[in-house]
Order: structure tokens, then C-alpha cells, then sequence
């Protein structure tokens, strides 16, 4: 055994020696070096692109485009800064209030970015030890019944309005009513 031990130990051909292309006979791979008679990819240099079909429309071309959401522009991004009962039960006695403010300010959440504009969405991992008051934007289900089968209450708050042409149709009426509605200030007459 060699001076190392076991990890100084490799496979039989796993390491291959590099093979000089295009250096003859004596090299090994014969006259053309494995690269055939004529052609394109006999030549020197990169040879084809991926995905070229030898000038036909290539089948990424010939899909139709994927715009917007279906696209998958926000695949991935997270909607909810997530926390866990778990956590709670570690920093918070019994009778407390738990809201996005208050785990920021005990250090629970350290969000920035992004993601400190999200609300909060409390799930179900671990056991809640004491009542607690929890506000969130949303809660599993699962966290919901152990929040409540430990005698706390879990208060869903309210989350900013998804924007839709019906939603700023409504708000342009209702700003239109309102301004028809109050009556004009009477010009004051200049002497």
C-alpha cells in the first residue's frame, strides 16, 4: 500500500493520459485521428453550435415562446418569509404577541432584500409549548390546528391587494364619484 492510506489508492483507468490529436501515425489514431474523411466536423476549429440541424430551423425555433408568467418569470421566487412553531417555542413566553415586527425585532427573522417586503406565513414544524397570540398573513393548516390546540390564537392580517384591471377600474370610479361629489370652491373675483 502506498504512504497515505486508502485515499491515495485510484481505479484502474480512471485516469486515462491525454492523446495528442493530429501528431501522425506514431501517435496512435491513425491518418484522420478519429475525426473520419471530409466534412465540416473534420475541419479545425469548433465545428457546429448546439442544437444546429445543418441549417434547417432548429426545434428551439420551431416552439412557440414561452412570454410572461407562463414563461415562468416568477418560478422560484419565494411569496412568504416562512417560520416555524419550533422557533416560537424558543424565543417567545406564554401570552405573547408573534407578528413580522416583533420577530424582527427579536431577531428570529434576519430577512433584508426582497425579501423584507413579504408577509409572514407560519408553518407547522415542531411543537408549540405555550398560548401564543400569532399574527400572520397565513398559516398551514397544520400550524393553525397546534396554535390552537395549545389555547393561542392565530389572527390572519389582511395582505395588500393583487392588482387587476378590475381592482383599478373600481378605485378609478370611486375617486371619480368622490371628486364629482364635492362641490367647487367659488373663484374669489379680482377688483
Amino acid at each position: 500500500m502506498p504512504v497515505g492510506g486508502a485515499a491515495w489508492l485510484t481505479y484502474a483507468g480512471s485516469r486515462r493520459p491525454n492523446k495528442r490529436k493530429g501528431r501522425g501515425y506514431g501517435a496512435g489514431q491513425g491518418g484522420s485521428c478519429g475525426f473520419g474523411m471530409r466534412g465540416q466536423k473534420s475541419r479545425s476549429g469548433s465545428g457546429t453550435r448546439p442544437g444546429f440541424q445543418g441549417g434547417q430551423t432548429p426545434l428551439y425555433r420551431q416552439m412557440p415562446k414561452l412570454r410572461g408568467i407562463a414563461g415562468g418569470m416568477s418560478a422560484g421566487v419565494p411569496k412568504y418569509v416562512t417560520i416555524n412553531l419550533g422557533q416560537l417555542t424558543e424565543r417567545f413566553s406564554e401570552g405573547e404577541e408573534v407578528s413580522l415586527d416583533s420577530l424582527k425585532a427579536k431577531r428570529v427573522l434576519n430577512v433584508s432584500g426582497k425579501e423584507a417586503k413579504l408577509p409572514l406565513k407560519v408553518l407547522a414544524d415542531g411543537e408549540l409549548g405555550a398560548p401564543l397570540k400569532i399574527a400572520a398573513a397565513k398559516f398551514s393548516g397544520a400550524a393553525r390546528a397546534k396554535i390552537e390546540a395549545a389555547g393561542g390564537t392565530a389572527v390572519e392580517v389582511p395582505q395588500r391587494a393583487v392588482w387587476t384591471k378590475a381592482l383599478g377600474k373600481e378605485r378609478a370610479a370611486a375617486k371619480a364619484a368622490a371628486a364629482t361629489s364635492k362641490p367647487k370652491p367659488a373663484k374669489a373675483k379680482k377688483k
